[in-house]
């Protein structure tokens, strides 16, 4: 009774915990994904002129799926509050459609991310330099063009390009400031279902044509995701083993159960038991352990996910991983290929004990006895 219990709660507690990690790796790149869609456009357009023109914002509209396009204008350039220097991308908007993404008014000055506002130590009111690197040519040189411009909002997308390395202007502001040269034309579009980027952008880049760089969220971010995705298919792998070991205590709880019963078939065997039966008997119990083992196994599981994302257990830090906890997300394939898993082990497991109880010869039992 105790190695059958010992049995059990392996496959019980190996299964809970792969699923549980499992959940967790899907929690942190659903949460992930739905931090960067919230906070970023769905597909960027780069045009490869320096001319933008209103056919081409009408033609990306009109594409099926599409909600909303935002025409801007990216520059770089270098923004100073006492003493300290560094590099942003300045985009260039509408106040309409700037108060639209960044619920923010333009009408005040410049607007600037929570992390670049912290590097600096600003605040809304406060004045900074934002500094022009393509200047006024002179005899001597070019000498960069500075202005000082005054802040008035502080957005916080939770994302570091956003947070830590943009600035927003107005777009007449932008242009008198910078200049016609050395900048980036482009749209932000936002669809109905993000989820069909792939299908959207290629249909924006069929009615394009080579005018245009079309990129979706998902190629900007694949390298993020595929390297997330394949660390989690190591650590699957390697908690599989955990499952494997569980499946040794049914291997050596149905070899005991054979030395013990080794008479007990014997008889049975007399009485016209097949080899094939008795076989299958001891089959039968392996695959129950193994089916109970990782029913209760889900079952902890879901249990163990549920108090996590209810009292959220798992606090990382919101500056590094872009969100204050991780949720646990289970997945059906994670599910489905653990609970075979577990199953279809826990069988393999009871094949040799089956095999050596089936092979039991009756004479020589009996003869001993």
């Amino acid at each position: 009774m105790l190695v059958s219990l010992i049995a059990f709660f392996g496959v019980v507690l190996s299964v809970s915990a792969l699923l549980l990690t499992m959940g967790v790796f899907a929690g942190f790149q659903y949460a992930l994904r739905e931090k960067i869609l919230s906070a970023s456009p769905h597909i960027i357009v780069s045009l490869l002129s320096h001319e933008e023109g209103k056919e081409h914002a009408t033609i990306i509209s009109k594409v099926a799926g599409v909600k909303r396009v935002y025409p801007l204008i990216l520059y770089n350039g270098l923004i100073s509050k006492g003493g300290r220097l560094t590099s942003v991308s300045v985009k260039a908007l509408e106040p309409k459609e700037a108060y639209q993404i960044y619920g923010l008014s333009l009408k005040d000055g410049i607007l600037v991310g929570r992390g670049l506002a912290d590097i600096l130590g600003l605040n809304v009111g406060d004045e900074v330099m934002l500094v022009s690197p393509m200047g006024t040519r002179t005899p001597f040189g070019i000498i960069p063009r500075a202005r000082t411009f005054k802040v008035g909002g502080i957005f916080q997308k939770g994302v570091f390009d956003q947070d830590y390395a943009t600035v927003v202007m107005d777009k007449r502001v932008a242009i008198d400031f910078f200049g016609n040269s050395y900048q980036l034309l482009g749209y932000e579009v936002y669809l109905r279902d993000p989820y069909k980027a792939q299908q959207v952008k290629e249909e924006i880049e069929r009615k394009l044509g080579d005018i245009a760089i079309v990129r979706s969220w998902i190629d900007l971010n694949k390298p993020l995701f595929n390297a997330l995705q394949l660390e989690k298919v190591g650590i699957f792998f390697v908690l599989m083993l955990m499952i494997v070991i569980a499946s040794f205590n049914i291997t050596s709880l149905l070899f005991m159960k054979v030395k013990e019963k080794v008479k007990d078939i014997a008889v049975l065997r007399t009485f016209g038991l097949k080899r094939k039966q008795v076989v299958f008997v001891f089959l039968l119990q392996g695959l129950m352990l193994g089916v109970s083992g990782a029913f209760v196994g889900f079952l902890i599981s879901l249990m163990g996910g549920y108090l996590i994302n209810e009292y959220r257990l798992i606090r990382v830090p919101a500056d590094v991983y872009l969100m204050e906890h991780v949720p646990v997300h289970f997945e059906l394939t994670d599910l489905i290929f653990t609970l075979l898993g577990a199953v279809l082990l826990s069988l393999l497991a009871s094949l040799l004990p089956a095999y050596r109880a089936g092979r039991e010869s009756i004479v020589k039992v009996l003869r001993n006895e």
